[in-house]
């Protein structure tokens, strides 16, 4: 599991002053990259290797919102099956400063390799697949 604390900015919120759904998403593909990142997979090496992962499928729950200026961690934890090795699935909880859930996402990624335009096991080092 992953957790990083962060702050909701003025780029984050609507009009409302509520953080909205690209924000959301943004914050858990940027602790994404950092993830690769320090397992070795830097954006040049994913390029050079001519691999990224890829969206398939996201669901979004809403519990509560979040607001400007209001503190906040993710919590990502990475979960995995049997079925498919090719598909690596994410949750992703947001929690404001209070400790209440405020946001849940699930999603779905592949380890694509574009230069075979194909989705691939990813490496098994990088998950803690055996």
């Amino acid at each position: 599991m992953i957790r990083k604390k962060y702050k909701v900015t003025g780029k984050d919120v609507d009009d409302f002053m509520i953080m909205h759904g690209g924000a959301y998403q943004a914050y858990i593909y940027a602790i994404l990259d950092s993830f690769l990142f320090e397992k070795g997979y830097s954006k040049r090496k994913l390029d050079h290797l001519k691999v990224r992962l890829q969206k398939c499928k996201e669901e979004f729950t809403y519990q509560k919102h979040l607001m400007f200026t209001q503190d906040f961690f993710l919590n990502m934890e990475f979960l995995s099956t049997a079925e498919d090795l090719s598909k690596i699935y994410v949750r992703s909880r947001f929690f404001n400063s209070n400790n209440e859930l405020c946001a849940v996402s699930n999603t779905e990624l592949y380890w694509f390799d574009y230069h075979q335009k194909m989705a691939v096991a990813p490496p098994k080092d990088i998950f803690g697949r055996s």
